[in-house]
């Protein structure tokens, strides 16, 4: 917050992105993504080891033109992750259509259960 006010004290520009709080995270990782890669949704077992297997898992913005919100966020492997900053939404559609369909459908029961529009 000081860094904020010190840069507009000093007549810089600042955008933030809007704060995902804890409890939404716990949703996303937990509720939408059951713990496991958006693409690795077919096994079903969690279990106890879900939290362990998080460890190498990333939320990372699903449309990289809008900021992370529960709405927007998808949980993927590291590497995974660094491969979808690398490519638009319209290359996923094309190339893989199930898989855009099936992170569309999951963002839109977000969005539906925190009541804003998707």
């Amino acid at each position: 917050m000081a860094s904020h006010v010190l840069a507009q004290l000093a007549g810089f520009s600042v955008q933030t992105e809007p704060v995902v709080d804890v409890e939404e995270v716990a949703y996303i990782v937990k509720e939408l993504w059951r713990g496991r890669s958006g693409r690795d949704q077919a096994s079903r077992d969690l279990g106890r080891g879900m939290w362990r297997s998080v460890n190498s898992l990333t939320l990372t913005r699903w449309d990289r033109s809008k900021p992370a919100s529960v709405t927007n966020l998808i949980l993927l492997k590291f590497k995974e992750a660094e491969e979808h900053e690398n490519m638009t939404l319209e290359e996923i559609k094309i190339r893989e259509p199930v898989f855009y369909a099936m992170v569309t459908n999951v963002l839109k029961r977000a969005a539906s259960d925190f009541g804003v529009q998707f």
